[in-house]
């Protein structure tokens, strides 16, 4: 289940340079360096295969897990074991960095003199190998003492899914949570946060030597922060579970105990392999009563900042939840009837054009799919919004049915709207079709110098060297010739 605040847009104003250098920051440090743990992880993988370890440590590894309480993993190993799937075994020992450790506390009274020399040298080897992998080398592990790590996990994350979920979830929310408090207590209160949730999870995990990397606990303070500032102002919250999905309203605080034992519930009762929800229930405790305590202190704006923005468009938003509850469940004549009210009232607004779209589309072979389809991209105008909706349904539009529907007309325009948002990939390929349609004309003239130059600025020269020379050529044929549309 996912309930986010979605009522607060950002303000320029009071712009959110802390949460867009945290994002820039998770980012950077997860494609600049977690990226290769994969390969860090196959070359410890070699190592081990070579040094023949494999045999030696099959067994202890059986008997650990099962003296640690895992005894169904220790049947699925046992049972890739006996299927000769003997490198999957081998990741999942070394992945295990409660096994690492626990192999320390061996010596040659355990293996003999004639094993523990050499298994002693190639297991340090290894070790330093694994050591490099990112999760083992800053990621926070209750069974070890490094407090550095109560603040490096924050900034990490298990794989690509993980990050833009996370990230995603802050852009949302720290917004309304930055604007009030500004950029350096954010950061500071961010981090804070993130700190004690990575101390609950110790606390609860001693002894476990699973990294927890993420910045959910820190997120989850935010959350936690944004209920107590807020407090009894009503907020529009949007919701998630498994298919179905909406908003309502409710009084920010109101929220922060049911996240709470939402998080606490999950963590006793929950299947919590791969989320922490401890560190999700510490970040929640500790931003929401350290806001509430602080609050007056660290608020930066004025009370009346806090209210509620004027929303002119409430029959709108009411209509549009009205609209994708029919959708989502499945009442299409029912999601239909109350979209036409809602483009009778706001026929200019972009998002209900491509809810029409995607709506006409579930019946893709019909007449009006198309006429849909095509007037929506025979659409006028400047506005950004607007131009990414059109890109996105030419993107899609195209795939689906080919492009003998669009007209040479209405392609042009199209590529003419698309320099705007800087779609050079999308208008590379639009001219393929253009070459194939053999057309000329001077509006493709101008769209071939804005591409040029946008590829110039992309380091993709001869490209671009290309379609200066096209639009060149074609300008000269033109010059007293029948234009080609």
């Amino acid at each position: 289940m996912l309930i986010i605040p979605a009522d607060r847009g950002i303000d320029w104003r009071r712009a959110p340079v802390a949460t867009l250098t945290i994002v820039v920051l998770c980012t950077l440090i997860f494609f600049g360096w977690q990226w290769g743990d994969e390969r860090r992880l196959k070359a410890a993988a070699t190592y081990y295969a070579q040094q023949k370890l494999l045999p030696l440590e099959y067994p202890i590894f059986i008997s650990y897990l099962s003296q640690s309480g895992q005894k169904k993993r220790g049947a699925e190993i046992e049972a890739l074991w006996e299927q000769d799937q003997h490198d999957m075994v081998m990741l999942h020992l070394l992945s295990d960095h409660g096994f690492t450790r626990d192999l320390e506390k061996t010596d040659a009274d355990f293996w003999g003199d004639d094993v523990y020399y050499h298994w002693q040298d190639s297991r340090q080897q290894l070790n330093e190998m694994l050591g490099d992998i990112s999760i083992f080398h800053l990621g926070l592990i209750a069974g070890e003492h490094r407090p550095i790590t109560f603040i490096t996990y924050q900034f990490m994350h298990g794989d690509a899914f993980h990050l833009i979920g996370n990230m995603i979830v802050l852009a949302v929310v720290a917004v309304g949570v930055e604007a009030a408090i500004g950029s350096f207590n954010f950061l500071l209160c961010y981090l804070f946060c993130g700190l004690m949730a990575g101390l609950l999870y110790t606390l609860i995990n001693l002894g476990s030597y699973v990294p927890l990397v993420g910045a959910s606990g820190s997120i989850s303070g935010v959350l936690g922060m944004y209920a107590a500032i807020y407090g009894m102002r009503k907020i529009r919250f949007f919701y998630s579970a498994i298919f179905y999905f909406g908003y309502f309203t409710a009084p920010a605080l109101v929220i922060l105990p049911v996240w709470i034992v939402w998080e606490v519930a999950n963590a006793i009762w929950g299947d919590t392999s791969g989320i922490a929800y401890w560190a999700h229930a510490g970040g929640l405790i500790t931003g929401g009563v350290g806001m509430l305590a602080l609050r007056n202190r660290l608020l930066q704006v004025e009370e009346t900042y806090l209210d509620t923005l004027p929303d002119d468009d409430e029959q709108y938003r009411k209509t549009l939840d009205d609209f994708l509850k029919q959708l989502a469940a499945f009442n299409f004549d029912a999601a239909r009837r109350k979209l036409a009210e809602l483009e009778a009232q706001y026929p200019d607004k972009p998002a209900l054009m491509e809810h029409r779209y995607y709506l006409e589309k579930l019946r893709s072979k019909s007449e009006q799919f198309h006429a849909t389809a095509l007037s929506l991209l025979g659409k006028p105008g400047n506005d950004p919004a607007l131009i990414h909706m059109l890109h996105d349904v030419y993107k899609d539009y195209s795939t689906l049915q080919g492009l003998p529907n669009i007209s040479n007309e209405l392609l042009l325009k199209l590529m003419l709207s698309f320099t705007q948002i800087e779609a050079w990939d999308t208008l590379r390929e639009m001219m393929k079709e253009v070459s194939a349609r053999r057309i000329q004309h001077p509006m493709l003239v101008k769209i071939l110098r804005v591409l040029a130059k946008g590829l110039q600025g992309l380091g993709e020269r001869d490209i671009s060297e290309r379609y200066q020379s096209m639009a060149s050529s074609m300008e000269t044929e033109l010059k007293g010739a029948p234009l080609s549309p």
